[in-house]
C-alpha cells in the first residue's frame, strides 16, 4: 500500500521556522502540536471513527516562532507537551483524561535558546525526562518522578550543543535513555545513561475474555518501588478484574503486588456515551526489605496475572496465593521462606 496524504492545517496555519511534535497515548487516537505564526500553540487530536479537530493550547505570543516543541505520552491517560517560550522560558502543558489542559513554567525566562530544539521521553509510566538546549549552548536535563517535584540539571556544558539543534531521545529499555544533539562544532553528539540501582520488570497479562493488560515494576537498592499496572477491555460488558505481580529472590523471599479494578465495555456507552475502556493504576512506596534482599532482587524471578469476572470466585487473595504458587513453581521451590507485601 502506498503512503496517502492531506493538510491538516491550511496554508499559514504554522510559523515556517518550529517543529512539530505527535504522540499517540492509545491506539485508536492521536495528537499533534505546533506553533502558529501569532505564537500560539496549536494542536489537533483524531479519535477512530472520528475527523481531525484542531483547538488552541497556548495563547498567541506564548511560543518562539523559532523554538522546539516536543510531546511524551507516559500513561494511557495522559499527554504533556512541553515547548520554548518566546522569553526562553520552557513551558510544560499537560492533560490527565477527565481533565482539562493545564500548565506550568518549567524553566525560567533565559533558560533556553529560543532558536533550539526540545525532546522528552518516558522510560517507565512513573517518570519523564526533558532536554533542551540552553542559551549558551548548553543540554540541560529536567526529571520527574511520581511522587517528587520536576528537578534539573546540566547534562553538558555551554558550548556543547548548536544553538539552533534539535534534540533526540530514545528509552529502548525501562533502564535506559540516550539523547543526540548537533555539537557546536557541527558534530553529533550522544549522552546515554543506564540505571544500574534499579531493577525493572515487566509482563503484558492476557485472559480468556474481552480484558488484557500490562504489568510493570521498578525495584531499586535504596528501597522504593513503584507498581503501575494498564487494562483494556475490548468488548461488550463491564469487566471487574485484579492484577498479582511476585517477584521471587533465590533465596525464596516473594514480594508481592496486587491493585484490583474496574473497566467498561460497549454497554456503558449506550446509547450515546462513550465507555471507560482503559484503567491504569500507579502506586509508590518504599519498604527496607527491598534493600535488604537487593542481591536477590537483581536475580529475581517475576511472573503476573490478570483474574476477572468470573475467574475471581476465590477472591483476590486466592488469585495472589496461586501467583505465589507458580513463580515457587517456576524457580523449583516447593515453598516461600517469606511473603512481603508491598502493594495489596
Amino acid at each position: 500500500m502506498s503512503w496517502n496524504q492531506f493538510t491538516l492545517a491550511s496554508a499559514g496555519s504554522a510559523s515556517l521556522s518550529s517543529r512539530v511534535a505527535a504522540v499517540s497515548r492509545i491506539d485508536g487516537s492521536m495528537g499533534v502540536w505546533w506553533v502558529a505564526p501569532d505564537g500560539s500553540v496549536q494542536g489537533a487530536y483524531w479519535y477512530e471513527g472520528s475527523p481531525w479537530r484542531r483547538y488552541e493550547l497556548a495563547p498567541a505570543g506564548s511560543a518562539s516562532l523559532n523554538g522546539g516543541i516536543a510531546a511524551v505520552s507516559r500513561i494511557p491517560g495522559s499527554m504533556e507537551v512541553f515547548f520554548v517560550g518566546a522569553n526562553g522560558s520552557v513551558q510544560d502543558r499537560f492533560w490527565y483524561e477527565g481533565s482539562t489542559w493545564q500548565g506550568f513554567e518549567l524553566a525560567p525566562a533565559g533558560s533556553a535558546a529560543t532558536t533550539g530544539g526540545i525532546a522528552a521521553v518516558s522510560r517507565i509510566p512513573g517518570s519523564m525526562e526533558v532536554f533542551f538546549v540552553g542559551s549558551n549552548g548548553s543540554v540541560q536535563d529536567h526529571f520527574w518522578y511520581e511522587g517528587s517535584s520536576w528537578q534539573g540539571f546540566e547534562l553538558s556544558p555551554a558550548g556543547s550543543a548548536s544553538v539552533t539543534t534539535g534534540l533526540a531521545a530514545v528509552s529502548r529499555v525501562p533502564g535506559s535513555m540516550e539523547v543526540w544533539f548537533t555539537g557546536g562544532d557541527a558534530s553529533i553528539q550522544d549522552h546515554f545513561w543506564y540505571d544500574t540501582s534499579s531493577k525493572n520488570f515487566d509482563q503484558d497479562v492476557t485472559t480468556d475474555i474481552a480484558i488484557g493488560g500490562s504489568v510493570h515494576v521498578v525495584m531499586r537498592q535504596d528501597g522504593f518501588f513503584s507498581f503501575s499496572t494498564h487494562a483494556y477491555d475490548s468488548g461488550f460488558d463491564n469487566i471487574d478484574y485484579t492484577i498479582s505481580a511476585a517477584v521471587l529472590t533465590p533465596d525464596g523471599h516473594v514480594f508481592t503486588f496486587q491493585h484490583s479494578g474496574h473497566t467498561e465495555g460497549t454497554v456503558a456507552g449506550l446509547p450515546f456515551g462513550t465507555p471507560d475502556r482503559n484503567d491504569d493504576f500507579t502506586f509508590v512506596g518504599n519498604n527496607p526489605e527491598i534493600t535488604a534482599r537487593w542481591d536477590g532482587i537483581l536475580n529475581g524471578t517475576f511472573k503476573a496475572s490478570l483474574d476477572a469476572t468470573d475467574t475471581l470466585a476465590a477472591g483476590v487473595t486466592g488469585a495472589l496465593g496461586d501467583l505465589v504458587k507458580a513463580v515457587l513453581a517456576a524457580a523449583g521451590k516447593a515453598a516461600a521462606d517469606a511473603v512481603v507485601k508491598l502493594v495489596s
